[in-house]
């Protein structure tokens, strides 16, 4: 995978490249469409973790009775979790979503949650890209995933 010195990084995360187009260009296009299995699940704990996010959210709201709850992305946030793992062999325990898909599940949303979630994904990955540079994992490029999930929507 393309090396992070190469990209331009972004301007307040250290370890992830800038989601723009001059940077996914530099991609090959195998690149631009590659997702590892790692990164499937890494995707994929990210989407379940938001749902999570959302319903305590929700939760506590309800508790202190505001009322006002984020009930619609929660559930646009669940359903995308479905469609995901409607895409999963059981049999084989292999993810089989597309990154059309993976972005789909973090980009498609119609509210201003949909900055919100992005910045998420590209905060995670960027945490994520300092634990992969420590252990060497050579089956994932967090660096480059926000960009990638980003320009495959």
């Amino acid at each position: 995978m393309q090396n992070i010195t190469q990209l331009t990084q972004h301007s307040y995360f250290k370890n992830c490249a800038e989601v723009t187009c001059a940077n996914f260009a530099l991609l090959t296009p195998q690149q631009q469409t590659q997702l590892t299995q790692a990164e499937k699940a890494f995707v994929l704990e990210f989407v379940a973790d938001t749902v999570a996010s959302l319903t305590a959210i929700n939760v506590e709201c309800r508790e202190e009775e505001e009322y006002f709850v984020r009930l619609t992305d929660a559930l646009e946030v669940l359903a995308n979790l479905q469609m995901l793992y409607n895409n999963l062999d059981a049999d084989a325990a292999v993810y089989n979503f597309t990154i059309a898909q993976a972005a789909q599940a973090i980009c498609a949303y119609d509210t201003e949650y949909r900055e919100t979630i992005c910045e998420q994904f590209e905060d995670a990955c960027n945490n994520a890209a300092v634990v992969a540079e420590k252990l060497t994992q050579a089956n994932v490029n967090f660096a480059t995933l926000a960009l990638r999930i980003m320009y495959n929507y």
